[in-house]
């Protein structure tokens, strides 16, 4: 992981009730979601402003079942929310 960039963070969740968590550190936790797809979504909605604020590209990083963590990547500095489509070569995953 990058130290040029800011990190969020998606634990997996055993429960297919939740909670899914988003982190940006292990100290600072930004709120609880019923499911994976909604923990997304938050951290998708946070990162275009933390990446404003910090003035760097935001990672999003997902913990799977088997413990492996993998980059969900949307965001990069300069990148306004609502701005449309991204440049080319800017990827977003599911």
């Amino acid at each position: 992981m990058a130290s040029s960039s800011a990190q969020l963070f998606i634990p997996y969740s055993e429960s297919t009730q939740g909670p899914w968590i988003v982190r940006r550190a292990a100290s600072l936790l930004l709120g609880p979601y019923d499911s994976q797809a909604a923990a997304l979504a938050a951290a998708e909605n946070v990162a275009p402003g933390l990446s404003a604020e910090l003035g760097r590209p935001v990672e999003i990083h997902v913990q799977q079942a088997d413990g492996t963590w993998s980059e969900h990547n949307y965001v990069v500095a300069g990148l306004v929310a609502g701005a449309g489509t991204p440049p080319a070569g800017m990827n977003r995953h599911a």
